[in-house]
């Protein structure tokens, strides 16, 4: 049981498993402004991005892939277009997730959230290789204006411990 006073550090969500369109795994090092492989993604899923019809939420998702040893960038989709733009389509697990907003220092943000489900008595960290850390922007250029910096939303995968009520 979570008490009272952690509640409202980090929420938890469950993403439904969907298919995604993906970077692939980039292995040069490099992060988006330098990696043409991401700059390529971030491109054609801007432009897929501006045909959706909702706009509650973003669906692109970044993580680091360890076992692949670099860094990917995919687009949740419920079915996949016609044009990948040349990316392929994967199949992303879904799943529950502990999640909390980050715009700051990005390891002790990861840090906070990871000690949040060690101490929660109900939840433990999901170690699936299928799934990963992620996070993804959610600021405006409007809101980043106003504020002075960007946002993101850290995605932290979890299980329920069993035996919890």
């Amino acid at each position: 049981m979570i008490n009272e006073k952690d509640r409202n550090a980090v929420r938890i969500i469950e993403l439904p498993a969907c298919k995604m369109i993906w970077s692939g795994v980039c292995k040069d090092g490099s992060n988006t402004s330098e990696s043409p492989q991401l700059r390529r993604f971030n491109e054609w899923w801007s432009e897929q991005d501006k045909l959706r019809r909702d706009r509650f939420y973003a669906r692109d998702f970044m993580w680091h892939d360890s076992e692949a040893g670099g860094m990917a960038w995919g687009l949740a989709v419920a079915e996949a277009p016609k044009d990948t733009g040349g990316f392929d389509v994967m199949d992303f697990p879904g799943g529950l997730y502990a999640v909390a907003n980050y715009s700051g220092d990005a390891g002790e943000t990861y840090m906070g959230i990871k000690k949040w489900v060690e101490e929660s008595g109900c939840f433990a960290e999901d170690n699936n290789s299928n799934r990963h850390f992620m996070w993804h922007f959610i600021s405006t250029e409007a809101a980043k204006a106003a504020m002075g910096y960007y946002q993101y939303d850290f995605y932290f995968p979890i299980r329920i411990v069993e035996g919890t009520k």
